[in-house]
């Protein structure tokens, strides 16, 4: 019996060290930073913008020689694409998650309230996109359309491609409750989050409706698909595994203290997380 009370002992300690080690260890996280986008307002300001694009270009087209007739097609076939834009936005949640490459890399503070300050940064871009899909074995095209056509006598083309950025960077502080093969997280801290949307769109038309195609492209305002936010964040976290490689997820609730959104209204969807494989060191 005498025996067994100090090699209990010895575990015990030993359980506490490394528990107390595992807390106060920094480390690196790999894995998948996601932010949420309400694009809501977006949805709904597409038939605004649809329809002042047409109207730019319709009296040209008239002058042009395309018959009424033909232009009461076009304008029928953009109401039924309108529809179904519309119904595919139905069926969307109402913040869409945007996943990001990225990561979180931890820096101890063994103090009484705060284990941890941590920095997270994660970035996605039409480049990463590209790689990622070529990686899946499939290709995608770059432009994303390339098109001619030959209607009423005259002849145009068309390229059509899409630039995106986005990102997330942020900063906590965090205490961690650690059980060895467990661990709960919980911090706050300030969040940056934003992107942009940019579509490439080169047409070839008539000189005599340049002018009008130009005023189209303006109409639908494809410079001020951006967003930006500044927030401050509370977060749960949990950690699975051994105290040097666990499986990570979090879940962050966002707070906005400053928004910056273009025309087509795009921001951020107030909720943030982060999912990878934590190493501690």
């Amino acid at each position: 019996m005498r025996r067994r009370l100090p090699r209990a002992a010895a575990v015990l300690m030993c359980a506490l060290v490394g528990s107390t080690g595992a807390v106060l260890a920094g480390g690196i996280t790999l894995g998948v930073p996601i932010h949420a986008l309400d694009a809501s307002a977006a949805f709904e300001r597409v038939p605004a913008a649809v329809g002042a694009a047409f109207a730019e270009i319709e009296g040209a087209l008239l002058d042009l020689g395309v018959p009424a007739e033909a232009l009461g097609e076009i304008q029928l076939r953009i109401d039924e694409s309108l529809a179904q834009i519309d119904a595919f936005a139905r069926t969307l949640p109402p913040f869409l998650p945007v996943p990001l490459l990225g990561g979180t890399f931890e820096v101890s503070l063994p103090l009484v309230v705060v284990d941890a300050l941590r920095l997270t940064g994660g970035l996605l871009n039409d480049g990463l996109i590209r790689g990622i899909a070529r990686l899946a074995g499939t290709e995608i095209p770059q432009p994303l359309i390339d098109e001619s056509f030959e209607a009423d006598g005259f002849a145009g083309g068309a390229t059509i491609d899409v630039a995106l950025t986005t990102w997330m960077l942020s900063a906590d502080a965090v205490k961690r409750l650690d059980a060895l093969v467990l661990a709960l997280t919980l911090g706050a801290g300030v969040d940056w989050v934003g992107g942009r949307i940019r579509p490439l769109i080169d047409l070839e038309v008539p000189a005599e409706i340049e002018s009008a195609a130009g005023d189209a492209l303006a109409a639908l305002h494809i410079d001020d698909l951006a967003w930006s936010t500044l927030a401050v964040h509370g977060v749960v976290g949990l950690e699975i595994g051994p105290p040097f490689l666990r499986l990570y997820g979090e879940v962050r609730y966002l707070l906005p203290l400053s928004e910056r959104t273009g025309w087509w209204g795009l921001r951020s969807g107030g909720w943030a997380a982060v999912v990878g494989m934590v190493m501690r060191f």
